[in-house]
């Protein structure tokens, strides 16, 4: 009898967590209309099902899907993985279907946009003392090119100490391949150009003493701001 009781309250406890509870809101209105699951404070809070125009099932916080979670398109399609106050954040998988047909897209979210197959989509794997902070900049998802632009420190001038200018005096391409160079040497730096690049690419940069080692793994036209400090 005492058992019988344990169970019946255990049972009592996990529908009354689970119910659907229309007091609980969910601060998306996609997802507006009825929820199960976990509540704090009046808002959907920890593990549950939201159902609205859309569904989705998984982590809530304030209110607003959070940690990882399903979210399914009235048409079918859906998402998996990461969010964060309601948008899609972190690794997940978008899978979209047109007459049968499935398009799967893997990689990560940031803000509800698709930043790419990789969290970082480059990589500043090796730089010399004499390299300052060096900026990546991805300017657009169309073109294939990498423009590296390298700069003194040491003075108004692009000019080291020897009297010459700060230039790319060779570069060593590890992974993938490009079509065209072209340098062009201004006031105070010098911009090369590579055109055509074939990514993922990775390229030991050479001013010099000094060395700039990057990868970059999604195509895009890249702008690379090489500061060095002679």
């Amino acid at each position: 009898m005492k058992q019988l009781l344990v169970i019946l309250i255990f049972v009592f406890t996990v529908n009354h967590i689970y119910a659907q509870n229309t007091d609980c809101k969910v601060l998306l209105d996609s997802l507006k209309g009825t929820y199960t699951g976990e509540c704090k404070s009046g808002k959907a809070n920890g593990t549950g099902k939201a159902v609205g125009i859309n569904t989705y099932e998984g982590d809530f916080k304030n209110g607003l899907p959070e940690g990882k979670g399903k979210y399914t398109w009235s048409n079918g399609d859906y998402y998996y993985g990461g969010w964060k106050k309601g948008q899609k954040d972190g690794k997940g998988e978008l899978h979209l279907f047109e007459n049968g047909t499935e398009k799967l897209t893997t990689g990560y979210w940031k803000k509800d946009n698709y930043r790419g197959e990789y969290e970082n989509p480059y990589l500043i794997t090796n730089t010399t003392t004499e390299v300052g902070r060096v900026q990546v900049e991805k300017m657009n998802d169309n073109e294939a090119s990498i423009m590296i632009t390298v700069e003194s420190l040491a003075s108004s001038s692009s000019f080291s100490s020897a009297g010459q200018p700060v230039t790319m005096t060779s570069h060593q391409v590890t992974w993938g391949q490009y079509v065209s160079k072209a340098s062009n040497t201004l006031t105070n730096k010098e911009v090369t150009t590579f055109r055509g690049v074939i990514f993922p690419f990775r390229c030991i940069f050479n001013f010099g003493n000094s060395i700039v080692e990057i990868e970059f793994y999604e195509m895009g036209a890249w702008n690379v701001m090489v500061p060095i400090n002679k």
